[in-house]
């Protein structure tokens, strides 16, 4: 009858133990590179979002109201404010969003006795592009 010698026995333990231990790595490693790519997407989506408003900041001017309900470019906003180089035209151009403004709306300030102070009228300017935007004006 065979009996296996104190080297074999810890020769297969030691088996065991290295294949658990090399799945374990596996594992850790694994869940390591999942979150680097979340990571990695949220910094391109915060990067990319960030770009998006500064472009919306293209379309706020004082004149915005003329452009609703219009699919319009960055150069058709600013075009009258500013003298543009060629290079600067082509650029606006390529920027572009749809501008819907909503109806104004009266917001009053009341004061502790319940009579209203003043009046003032708000409205939103809604910007859709690759990230919408939203705006008080």
């Amino acid at each position: 009858m065979w009996k296996p010698t104190y080297l074999e026995i810890l020769e297969e333990h030691y088996t065991i133990e290295i294949m658990v231990s090399v799945t374990i790595i596996s594992i850790v490693v694994i869940g390591a590179m999942k979150l680097q790519d979340r990571s990695r997407d949220m910094a391109i989506y915060i990067q990319e979002r960030g770009k998006s408003e500064l472009d919306n900041s293209l379309f706020l001017t004082a004149d915005i109201s003329r452009f609703d309900g219009l699919n319009r470019s960055a150069y058709d906003t600013l075009r009258d404010e500013f003298k543009l180089s060629d290079e600067s035209r082509e650029l606006l151009k390529s920027i572009e969003k749809s501008i819907n403004i909503t109806e104004d709306r009266d917001m009053q300030i009341k004061g502790s006795s319940g009579e209203v102070l003043f009046t003032f009228y708000t409205h939103e300017i809604l910007l859709k592009g690759r990230y919408r935007a939203r705006y008080s004006h």
